[in-house]
């Protein structure tokens, strides 16, 4: 073969085992690419919680941040009573809200550690994990931990979050700072009123306006009306049902707006009530519910069988001053009428220009 013929042969060759080392190499890398994200996948803390699991929850201790830096910071417990109800036992001694716990406590099957952020101590502070930021939340089954987790901040690649007994800060999906990160408020049942509004067969209200007394006759209401010290506009002449169908809406399912802990019926005006608000039951049975003053925009209220202090919206507490207006029926008014309290609109004065 001539010398040129061979060391054409000979480029050739050599050029094809240096694509086939180039294409093993790449091979490798790719195949140890793979096996890295597998390994580091395999080496991520796994949060499989079951049904089962939540189903034995029975203990919820939980310490968190207040609402500034220099708050101080707020230890909750949450003890299971029975097989759905729940106690708030710090920082005071409560009846639970069984439906804020039972959000969370679903919410913790979608827990799932993605990724591992820092395997190191050293940024705890950096991404709030840090025992003085974190919301440190204990879920207990009995005297076993199911889950004890540090939540910190969020980010567009998760939940900065620390699992106890593991160094680094993992990235984690499924948290919600909205069912989990809450005050101590947040967890206590606010139901103060509950009944049906078909169950209600009479409404009696007496404020400093007079004694309001409604009968109910099939699907009717009888009204009564006696005038109080500060007198009345008017008698109940022009009576709209629906305006007292409102009034019972706005009380068969109560809830409170806050709670007066600390405070006393004097410190709220209760202790002198401006009015009693009486619902009569199908049953027998009543719901007495008397006011107090202002908080803000809300009324402080108390009901019967209960020392609790409540506020409740103006929604709610707007009734405890009611006058025979807010029971009877808007009139209507005529073409260019305007009603009590409208400015009257100026007509646009005319004029003509002589020529």
């Amino acid at each position: 073969m001539p010398t040129d013929k061979k060391l054409i042969f000979a480029i050739i060759v050599f050029a094809a085992l240096g694509g086939a080392v180039v294409l093993q190499q790449k091979n490798q890398s790719a195949d140890a690419a793979a096996h890295s994200v597998e390994g580091a996948a395999a080496s991520l803390p796994k949060l499989k919680i079951t049904e089962d699991d939540i189903k034995k929850v029975d203990k919820v201790d939980m310490t968190r941040g207040g609402d500034s830096d220099t708050s101080p910071r707020e230890n909750i417990v949450l003890v299971k009573k029975g097989e759905e109800d729940w106690d708030l036992e710090k920082p005071i001694a409560a009846k639970g809200s069984a439906s804020t716990v039972k959000s969370m406590l679903d919410d913790l099957k979608r827990l799932e550690v993605k990724e591992l952020i820092d395997p190191s101590k050293d940024s705890y502070a950096k991404y709030k994990v840090s025992d003085d930021k974190a919301l440190h939340a204990v879920f207990y089954k009995g005297k076993d931990v199911l889950l004890d987790a540090y939540f910190g901040e969020d980010g567009s690649r998760g939940q900065m979050t620390r699992i106890a007994g593991k160094d680094g800060v993992y990235a984690v999906k499924g948290y919600s700072s909205y069912t989990f990160n809450k005050d101590s408020k947040s967890w206590r049942d606010k139901t103060i009123l509950k009944f049906e509004e078909n169950d209600v067969v009479k409404v009696t209200l007496a404020d400093e306006n007079g004694t309001f007394t409604f009968d109910k006759s099939g699907d009717d209401w009888k009204p009564k009306f006696a005038k109080g010290k500060a007198g009345s506009p008017a008698e109940l002449e022009k009576f709209d049902k629906s305006k007292l169908e409102s009034l019972i809406r706005a009380y068969k399912a109560l809830s409170a707006a806050d709670f007066g802990d600390g405070k006393t019926p004097a410190d709220t005006g209760l202790d002198k009530p401006i009015a009693t608000l009486t619902f009569g039951l199908k049953d027998g049975g009543k719901q007495v519910v008397t006011f107090g003053g202002t908080a803000e925009s809300n009324r402080w209220i108390q009901k019967s069988g209960s020392d609790q202090i409540w506020s409740v919206s103006s929604w709610a507490g707007d009734w405890a001053t009611a006058n025979v207006d807010k029971f009877q029926k808007t009139e209507d008014k005529k073409d260019g009428e305007k009603k009590d309290g409208e400015k009257k609109e100026k007509k646009p004065s005319t004029f003509s220009v002589k020529q």
